[in-house]
């Protein structure tokens, strides 16, 4: 029997342990950017393409009203003129009602990518959790019980056990038990019957 164990690579037990703090950072920091960054998205959505379209909106309104008036004042110059004549002025007014259009467009689109996004939003952060949690607690809570084992064996390796006399590290005790032998007479608490 052997009087201790074998215990040859405390440092592989700390090189894991490392990799264990390492990975928890690495985790935690790229979920954090991910978070961060759709969360900037969102933000940038509602807030200034929301503005930026609202605005377009009311310029191109306004462009709208002033080709309006741009019509009937031509249309006050030159009273007894064809309304055909008067080309240029009524396709300003459906460039501008197009561009209203498309601002409106806009506007709605970014109202529903903007719910969307907060939906998205939602489930990433919830499908995430698992993997935060492993991060933050799991993968720290495992290099503090590495580090203990590791602090465990270190003192157990400081500590070298002594070993009964005339024995060395490699005997078996079991090896030096007496043996029996047979038809020696000798009967063991086990054995029934009469001696030979």
């Amino acid at each position: 029997m052997r009087d201790s164990a074998h215990v040859g690579a405390i440092t592989a037990i700390s090189e894991l342990r490392g990799r264990f703090v390492e990975a928890g950072e690495a985790i935690s920091r790229t979920v954090d950017e991910c978070v961060s960054q759709a969360a900037r998205t969102l933000t940038w959505v509602q807030g200034p393409q929301t503005e930026h379209w609202k605005r377009q909106k009311r310029k191109r309104e306004q462009k709208h009203a002033s080709a309006k008036s741009d019509l009937e004042r031509a249309k006050i110059a030159k009273p007894d003129a064809d309304p055909r004549s008067f080309v240029d002025q009524n396709r300003a007014i459906k460039k501008t009602k197009a561009a209203i259009e498309e601002a409106e467009q806009k506007v709605r689109a970014i109202k529903r990518w903007s719910r969307e996004l907060e939906r998205q939003l939602t489930l990433f952060r919830g499908g995430i959790r698992p993997l935060s949690g492993a991060a933050e607690v799991d993968l720290p809570r495992a290099a503090r019980w590495l580090k203990a084992l590791e602090e465990h064996l270190g003192g157990y390796l400081a500590v070298a056990p002594t070993l009964p006399a005339g024995m060395d590290a490699t005997s078996d005790p079991a090896d030096e038990a007496p043996t029996r032998r047979i038809g020696s007479g000798v009967r063991g608490p086990d054995q029934e019957g009469d001696a030979p």
